[in-house]
């Protein structure tokens, strides 16, 4: 399975300040042991609460379905020797992973299954910007038709102020950085196969991930679920969000329609007419829309939208501004997106909640699955009961 990396990879980036320096051999943390739940953020003993204002009347599959849910980057702090990985046992990483990632995202599959979420070491922030960087340069100078601008993609792509203290060039950086990020990796692992050995119990499991989640979990499913026929029998559903993931996945494929399992889907979430990606690659890149779930390139209608998890204004500025965290989050909004597949990525052709454009017009990343919430849960809740109720 090859994930197809942005070629301005400015989207999503953070600047650094000039205080900051790279050291490249401070080891790692404690590696997390999942026999013990006390490294499982969520699991059916530790239930994710679900928006304050909503209302759950959707049968639950419990005893039938569980998620396993690998959340996105929620740590930057790998300058100033300080580890390149997180320290899973931190309550400041344990505490961002919760209301950033499990509030907004993994609420959304909590009561309709048994949610687990492994705590994992995962890479920085800005080291995961440079290991997916090196990867897709490497890509590049090994493509017949990209390789002559090679010199133009290195330069395009490290003119980000967030890559000022990394250079290709530097092997040594670029050893720790793939070092790190195969660390998290083989945490992932770890988790799933343990997961398996002592909690799973022969129900039929969904994998679900957001952005350097994404790149693990679409690397579980290839190296470790599909290569063994019970295991791919067992996987029904994967969301892997917030990455640009081509449809290649051996006897796995795309979701096509909204009753479809067996499948996989995908979508990056950007401003009308931004198209982040180069069109060498923007036809490879799955991009399902997750209010309709069809194949089709249509515009959905904003009848269709069904709500937004998001905090409204104030608590953004709160957190944009002031970097205080968010409270609980309600769900609200409906019938205010239309959004469209469009050359690899899902376009926000109507967004009608106007204060959402002050933080943010192009790359809509950290709303992936909070602008679509609803509409996630009552497809998976219908896709469910069709196959159950067979």
């Amino acid at each position: 399975m090859r994930i197809y990396y942005f070629l301005i990879v400015t989207l999503f980036l953070f600047s650094c300040t000039s205080s900051k320096y790279l050291v490249s051999n401070t080891g790692f943390p404690k590696a997390p042991d999942y026999k013990y739940m006390k490294n499982w953020i969520s699991s059916p003993k530790k239930e994710i609460s679900l928006p304050s204002n909503y209302i759950d009347s959707l049968q639950n599959f419990k005893s039938k379905v569980d998620v396993f849910y690998v959340y996105p980057t929620v740590y930057y702090g790998g300058y100033n020797g300080n580890f390149w990985n997180s320290n899973p046992e931190s309550n400041d990483h344990q505490n961002r992973v919760d209301a950033l990632a499990l509030k907004n995202q993994a609420s959304v599959f909590s009561g309709l299954t048994n949610v687990y979420t492994p705590l994992y070491r995962q890479l920085f922030y800005d080291g995961l910007v440079y290991h997916n960087t090196n990867e897709l340069l490497t890509e590049i100078a090994l493509d017949p038709k990209l390789k002559n601008n090679f010199t133009y993609y290195k330069d395009l792509i490290y003119s980000s102020k967030s890559l000022e203290y990394f250079s290709y060039e530097n092997n040594k950086l670029r050893s720790y950085a793939k070092e790190s990020f195969d660390l998290a990796y083989n945490d992932i692992k770890r988790a799933f196969l343990t997961y398996l050995e002592q909690e799973n119990n022969g129900k039929q499991i969904i994998i679900a991930s957001h952005s350097q989640g994404t790149l693990h979990a679409a690397r579980l499913i290839d190296e470790v679920i599909l290569p063994n026929k019970n295991l791919k029998d067992k996987l029904i559903l994967a969301y892997l969000i917030g990455m640009p993931v081509s449809g290649n996945f051996k006897d796995f494929p795309v979701c096509e329609d909204p009753l479809q399992l067996n499948c996989f889907m995908s979508w990056n979430t950007h401003g009308n007419n931004y198209y982040p990606y180069d069109n060498e690659v923007y036809d490879k890149v799955v991009a399902n829309n997750p209010i309709t779930f069809s194949s089709d390139k249509n515009v959905s209608s904003l009848e269709l939208h069904k709500g937004v998890l998001m905090p409204n204004f104030f608590q953004m500025f709160k957190y944009q501004v002031l970097n205080r965290p968010i409270g609980p989050l309600k769900l609200k909004n409906d019938n205010k997106i239309k959004a469209q597949s469009s050359k690899g990525s899902l376009q926000l052709v109507e967004l009608n909640i106007p204060w959402i454009k002050i933080f943010e017009k192009e790359s809509f990343h950290a709303g992936d699955f909070n602008f679509f919430w609803l509409n996630i849960r009552e497809n998976l809740f219908f896709r469910l009961s069709n196959y159950f109720n067979e």
